[in-house]
């Protein structure tokens, strides 16, 4: 068991049934949303680019501004 205070710092988060990741190209922030904040995100308007990385048009959890996001299923 590692007790220092850099610990926390470098563990990964560990994953939630019912969420997925949302990756900002704008502002390279990664939030982890719910299935259904995720489906509110994409109101009133989305688009889906598969050949992108960032491949959804939709709303950032994190900065707020309408860009490309990324989202991460298995993450």
């Amino acid at each position: 068991m590692n007790d220092s205070p850099r610990a926390p710092l470098f563990s990964a988060a560990q994953r939630r049934a019912g969420t997925l990741v949302v990756e900002c190209e704008r502002c390279n922030g990664r939030v982890r949303v719910n299935y259904l904040e995720f489906a509110r995100l994409h109101a009133p308007l989305w688009a889906w680019a598969p050949w992108r990385l960032h491949s959804r048009w939709m709303n950032c959890p994190a900065c707020g501004h309408r860009t490309w996001l990324a989202a991460h299923w298995f993450d």
